[in-house]
């Protein structure tokens, strides 16, 4: 992806669609390996970068399938490629806006795939899930949960994040709701700078290692 620099370029923000899946996968695996759980996940995805592409593009696909729990969206900007400019995905989120419904798949092929760490894949999951029932469940449905931010490199410091993430702010102020996220450290200063409260922070740790994350905890909701 090659950035066009014109000031004038004009990001937009739209819901993503099943044709958006390659351009998102590939602002998926550009945007997201700056992100420490990245490497912890996805250790060997530069040696198996079949598997890497595949289950990412996967990924994203069961979110777009479920419209009625997940909101998929893309900011897009003008964009060259061989030649040619075409307006392109360049940021991507997903809100979990019906955080009691239950998500289908979800599996992603992690006792086929080679690109990644088996323990730390489901200790990750493990450890966000008790995160997300010990900071946030007392919210209930009464709230909009940030699942995953990402910009490409070549697109950051445009203000792109912070449409996603006040797509979402705005979605939770009209219906009085908070809006939580689960943040990596690379993404818990964007967060604090849009006014989300830090409420703590969780340990990704397997029990016989020293390898380890910090994810944060943070809740925004509007001044009254």
């Amino acid at each position: 992806m090659t950035q066009l620099r014109r000031p004038e370029a004009k990001l937009t923000l739209r819901l993503a669609t099943k044709a958006d899946l390659d351009d998102i996968t590939k602002v998926a695996q550009a945007g997201f390996p700056d992100d420490p759980e990245f490497d912890y996940r996805f250790p060997e995805r530069k040696k198996y970068p079949e598997d890497n592409w595949k289950w990412t593009r996967q990924e994203y696909e069961e979110y777009i399938d479920q419209p009625e729990k997940f909101a998929v969206l893309v900011v897009t900007a003008p964009v060259e490629s061989d030649g040619e400019t075409a307006n392109k995905p360049i940021s991507l989120a997903v809100w979990d806006m019906s955080v009691l419904t239950n998500s289908k798949g979800g599996n992603l092929g992690i006792d086929s795939r080679r690109d990644v760490n088996k323990r730390h894949f489901k200790e990750f999951a493990k450890t966000l899930d008790e995160a997300f029932n010990k900071y946030f469940s007392k919210y209930g449905k009464k709230q909009y949960h940030l699942w995953l931010l990402a910009t490409h490199p070549d697109f950051r410091g445009q203000g792109a994040g912070t449409m996603l993430c006040k797509w979402g702010m705005e979605k939770a102020r009209e219906k009085d709701y908070m809006a939580t996220v689960l943040g990596s450290s690379m993404g818990k200063n964007l967060y604090e700078h849009l006014c989300f409260d830090l409420l703590g922070s969780v340990t990704v740790q397997v029990d016989d290692e020293d390898e380890k994350l910090t994810v944060y905890c943070l809740e925004y909701k509007k001044s009254d």
